[in-house]
């Protein structure tokens, strides 16, 4: 994907409702960004268990109470998919660099064994900021559940409590269908993920687009619809800045079983 290219002012993905795959008609010159997606049945958790916090959470963390509070970008659902072998999450965090001591990414098994662990440091501002795994960690594997946690840690040391919020991902096919529907979006690939219900990859597509096209009323827009959608419901974030990515500080050993 070329991300300085910008495709048409604005891209509406139409998806049929007959619990098929979206099609591959898409409209341009719609405004705003408008996403129907598939009636095919959403993953039902309540009777696995698919735990999960949103928002900061760790009552006994010295970092201070903030409005709006640390947020994970994804579905109210506390889950979502990726297409990606090593894909890249998005949060809003409150807090300036000189706040939090370190911060910590745990990515787990669905069983609960470490598979990725590293510490970062903040970007110096508030706002939304990344994680990616790195490409030297082993790939996500097709159908698998990954369970992650996100943690700030504000006191001296990481002997504190931190905040933290938590959510899972599942990777999923990159289908024939999937990959002919990108080809046509051209740079607004992210309304295709979202109308195949592919949120963390739809965040992070247009998030990266707003980071080199800052003054990009469109993206902003997108942006703004995307996060207030049904599914993410997270209107009162989606005017904070995009920041960038943490800065990673140093892979942590995975313990042995």
């Amino acid at each position: 994907m070329t991300l300085t290219k910008l495709a048409p002012p604005l891209i509406w993905v139409l998806v049929n409702l007959q619990g098929m795959a979206p099609s591959s008609t898409i409209v341009n010159n719609l405004s705003p960004l408008e996403i129907k997606q598939t009636q095919q049945a959403k993953p039902d958790f309540s009777g696995e268990g698919r735990p999960g916090r949103r928002t900061g959470g760790g009552s006994r963390s010295p970092c201070p109470a903030k409005e709006p509070p640390l947020t994970a970008l994804m579905p109210v659902t506390n889950w979502g998919k990726t297409v990606s072998s090593r894909p890249t999450f998005w949060f809003y965090v409150p807090y300036a660099a000189q706040q939090v001591a370190a911060g910590e990414f745990v990515l787990q098994e669905e069983g609960g064994k470490d598979i990725y662990r590293t510490n970062f440091t903040l970007p110096e501002t508030p706002g939304f900021v990344s994680v990616s795994i790195e490409a030297t960690q082993p790939h996500l594997e097709i159908n698998k559940w990954y369970r992650w946690y996100f943690k700030v840690y504000c006191g001296q040391d990481k002997s504190s409590p931190p905040i933290f919020v938590e959510g899972w991902v599942q990777r999923v096919e990159m289908t024939p269908a999937l990959q002919s529907q990108l080809k046509q979006a051209t740079s607004r690939e992210y309304a295709v993920y979202a109308a195949n219900f592919i949120w963390y990859d739809a965040i992070n597509e247009l998030a990266k687009l707003r980071l080199v096209q800052r003054s990009n009323t469109t993206l902003d827009n997108d942006w703004y619809n995307l996060l207030k959608s049904g599914e993410i419901d997270l209107e009162e974030i989606s005017r904070e800045p995009i920041v960038g990515s943490v800065h990673r500080t140093g892979k942590m050993p995975i313990p042995q079983e």
